[in-house]
């Protein structure tokens, strides 16, 4: 799955292809993007190691703090081995492409 920065009518989206197809609605923000991306992944795992939440409590820094104060353990890795725990980027930029061809059809 990628995520696609683009320009259309409505102005910058971002949005998930898989398999060349639109899989997510229109987005607006890279926060919008992952939690779309975290809930969709959510959803299509049903494995014995499934989360009960979407969220990973190191990417919490209040939570993390929390954890820390009560003496639990915390893993030394930034990110967890989970794909979700990744941060998310952009893989294909439309827009750059679209706003450089833009500007060198109007000079």
């Amino acid at each position: 799955m990628q995520l696609v920065k683009d320009f259309l009518d409505e102005g910058i989206v971002l949005y998930w292809v898989e398999d060349s197809r639109q899989v997510s609605p229109f987005l607006h923000t890279m926060v919008d993007a992952e939690e779309w991306w975290k809930k969709y992944q959510f959803a299509q795992y049903e494995g014995k190691e499934r989360r009960r939440t979407i969220y990973d409590r190191r990417s919490n820094l209040e939570m993390r703090k929390h954890f820390e104060l009560n003496g639990r353990y915390i893993p030394p890795r930034p990110n967890g081995r989970r794909s979700t725990d990744q941060p998310v980027f952009i893989a294909l930029d439309l827009f750059e492409d679209k706003m450089k061809g833009f500007y060198a059809a109007h000079n």
